[in-house]
């Protein structure tokens, strides 16, 4: 039975201590279990040390059931000392997760810059809170928030695709606190993720593409260059800045994909790998993009060295050129000629519709585009219009002259 001792002050019974004796641990050791006591008011010593010895043969009773059931399942135990942690949702973020799982080596800095922003609003959200203490309801709450009431310091309201990236980030750092065993459950497999509208991709239609081709031919040239490898190759605006002349096989009419040049407030102008391993690619380009990047070479680039950037910086051939100053000049250019208002990645998007909607295979645009995967190519890019479904039924009805 466990011990019943009495914790007196002045001579008058104030609680009473007891202890359980569970055995001994693998080195030998009592192993003893304590608490404290305190009996009703009103009870006379005597029914108090009645009260309490019972008491005490139910704890008793109790503990070492509990002490049986760890031994047989030492997650019990792990478990426990992890709910009874606090780690403050903040110093796990820019303590834990981000020294060991995103700057890790393996991201890309332009990775590493995104969640550095994207955490902000969590890590504010979150302040005062315990990663342990985080419930599914709570994400739920924060989602809710951004979704509703959250203005940015300009006044405008997070888009979807936004609100998503805050899930994915919440969802991957709660997923990796739980490997790290931080926490015992991941209460975001009880947060549905936010869904996207179906958004039409900007592209240049048939008609506007005929305009903007016709209108670059008055470019300098090697702005005429940049615009037609960007909506004849589908290449992005970091991979076309990132092409070195000895990328390019005028023989073979073909370009390799082998660098991508990004921009952050933090790094500044950086030369990396592109984005994904499929993105590293050899794609065509057609003989007269190729002729005219001759003529560019011959008329601005006459010293060049072989792994001097096609499209350099003012600041020398061997500096990448600004992806943002790019940007600002296709958008300039769109306006100017009374195109719609499309941004580098849109002649991307161009390429892509152009390609399909002219006969091109799927897994060819896919290669040309360097997506991972055929179904973002699908996703994206194949849309029917009215006059592409008739031309389908009329195929129908002449295979069975119907």
């Amino acid at each position: 039975m466990a011990t019943v001792i009495e914790n007196k002050k002045n001579g008058k019974t104030v609680s009473f201590k007891f202890r359980a004796y569970l055995g001994r641990n693998e080195i030998g050791k009592q192993v003893n279990k304590y608490t404290t006591w305190f009996a009703p008011d009103g009870l006379t010593p005597a029914k108090a040390l009645k009260a309490a010895e019972k008491a005490a043969e139910e704890w008793e009773q109790f503990v070492k059931e509990e002490y049986e059931k760890d031994l047989s399942d030492p997650l019990r135990v792990k478990e426990r000392e992890i709910n009874t942690t606090c780690t403050p949702f903040v110093d796990f973020v820019n303590y834990v997760w981000f020294p060991i799982a995103i700057c890790d080596g393996e991201h890309k800095h332009t990775t590493v810059e995104f969640y550095r922003s994207i955490s902000k609003l969590s890590e504010s959200y979150f302040k005062d809170r315990a990663l342990q203490k985080i419930t599914s309801r709570d994400i739920q709450m924060f989602l809710h928030y951004l979704r509703t009431d959250y203005k940015s310091h300009k006044g405008t309201r997070l888009s979807p695709k936004s609100l998503r990236h805050h899930y994915r980030f919440l969802f991957s750092l709660f997923s990796f606190a739980l490997k790290q065993e931080f926490i015992t459950t991941n209460p975001m497999l009880k947060v549905d993720c936010p869904k996207l509208p179906k958004k039409k991709v900007d592209a240049l239609t048939q008609e506007q593409a005929e305009q903007f081709f016709s209108v670059i031919q008055k470019c300098p040239i090697d702005f005429k260059c940049m615009l037609f490898l960007m909506t004849t190759t589908g290449v992005r605006r970091g991979e076309l800045l990132g092409l070195q002349w000895h990328d390019i096989d005028f023989e073979n009419l073909t370009i390799d994909i082998k660098r991508n040049v990004t921009y952050t407030s933090a790094s500044g102008t950086i030369v990396d790998t592109p984005k994904t391993e499929c993105s590293i690619r050899t794609i065509p380009i057609i003989p007269s993009v190729a002729t005219m990047l001759k003529e560019y070479k011959a008329e601005k680039q006459r010293h060049f060295k072989a792994r001097d950037f096609v499209f350099p910086s003012e600041k020398g051939n061997s500096i990448p050129r600004d992806p943002n100053s790019f940007t600002c000049r296709v958008k300039r250019f769109m306006k100017a000629n009374n195109l719609p208002d499309l941004s580098p990645h849109d002649l991307r998007h161009s390429c892509a519709t152009l390609l399909l909607s002219n006969g091109a295979d799927i897994k060819s645009v896919q290669s040309i585009l360097g997506h991972t995967d055929a179904s973002t190519t699908l996703n994206f890019y194949v849309r029917s219009d009215l006059q592409n479904m008739k031309n389908a039924t009329d195929k129908l009805s002449s295979a069975f002259g119907i």
